[in-house]
């Protein structure tokens, strides 16, 4: 169906998930599990270590992160200000300044592996292994160091509200969209000086307001569409559940970072948005690094596609007729990007 969806009375749909999809979802969720199951640990060493006690019901945020320095002071400011008091990265060997931001933060514990990031089942064998450190029957929020969590009325209340309202909902995942923002302006010009830690939003305003789609698929719901479907034709999952209860039953090894076991969770209504920083300046170049890497899902062929493409380059401008400015997360609801679960039963 299309996306965002035009009334709030759309979200019913996408609560119903029929019997075969539930039978198909335990049968892949027990496959992918045991594919989880053959890799090896690998060490991870703790390079820092907050000053700070973890309250037992405190969420963490966990985080692996390669050459991310423009990226963090931006972040940690956005999480701090939702009520996030403790932070778990894993530096996958980065080149430039991530690691001494990172040691230099009082509330953020700082680890590093014997193994690069596709080793570790792209990261997810090292999210498993943060969890496990932390204590499972925990919330956590499990990101990238390039989205922000925007939630029904994140600007004024804290993390632990939306979470209620998932607990109210006895649901054990937030169901994200995640929606790519860019420059008002060709992907090269020069942008308006923001501070460091400033949001996102400060020089990449824009988003693409329509031509998404919303269905059930093998993994759980998913998003698909936004300006890297639109104008360079790859099909690209646009959903995760960056705030996760993990429990017992939960397992990012063998699953996918966009879908973690069990695969049941998985299916439902878009509870929240990440904010994707995709284009921030120099995003050609990124975007060029991830290809020659080959360390992202099915080894960055999605980036290659791009990349090989003559009109990806600082010229690329990617607004359109539908573009819309971000203007916070109100309107994310009344656009019918996410269900606002402070208003359903």
């Amino acid at each position: 169906m299309d996306y965002p969806v035009e009334h709030p009375g759309a979200w019913k749909s996408l609560e119903t998930v029929s019997v075969i999809d539930r039978v198909m979802a335990v049968l892949r969720t027990l496959r992918h599990r045991r594919r989880g199951r053959r890799y090896s640990r690998p060490a991870l060493s703790a390079l820092n270590i907050a000053s700070a006690s973890l309250g037992q019901t405190e969420p963490v945020l966990i985080c692996v992160t390669k050459d991310a320095a423009k990226y963090l002071p931006s972040l940690l400011r956005h999480y701090r200000h939702l009520g996030v008091t403790r932070f778990g990265f894993v530096d996958d060997r980065s080149c430039d300044d991530t690691r001494a931001i990172l040691l230099a933060q009082d509330d953020v514990d700082l680890f590093e592996s014997d193994v690069g990031f596709k080793s570790a089942n792209g990261g997810n064998i090292w999210r498993d292994m943060l969890v496990e450190h932390y204590g499972r029957n925990r919330w956590f929020l499990s990101i990238d160091c390039d989205e922000y969590l925007v939630y029904p009325g994140y600007e004024n209340r804290p993390l632990a509200s939306f979470i209620n309202d998932l607990e109210r909902r006895k649901l054990k995942r937030a169901h994200a969209a995640m929606i790519d923002i860019y420059p008002d302006s060709p992907l090269g010009a020069p942008r308006s000086v923001a501070a460091l830690d400033a949001p996102p939003t400060a020089t990449s305003p824009l988003y693409d307001g329509s031509n998404y789609t919303i269905g059930h698929e093998m993994f759980g719901t998913a998003v698909r569409g936004g300006p890297r479907k639109r104008l360079y034709g790859v099909e690209m999952r646009m959903t995760k559940f960056p705030l996760i209860y993990a429990d017992k039953a939960t397992q990012f090894a063998g699953g996918s970072h966009h879908g973690p076991l069990p695969l049941t969770r998985n299916f439902g209504p878009v509870h929240a948005v990440l904010l994707h920083h995709k284009f921030p300046a120099g995003a050609v170049e990124d975007f060029r690094e991830i290809a020659r890497r080959g360390t992202h899902s099915g080894k960055s062929a999605f980036y290659k596609t791009i990349v090989a493409r003559s009109d990806f380059s600082d010229e690329a401008d990617l607004r359109y007729a539908n573009s819309r400015a971000f203007e916070g997360s109100h309107k994310l609801v009344q656009e019918g990007f996410m269900q606002d679960l402070r208003t359903t039963g």
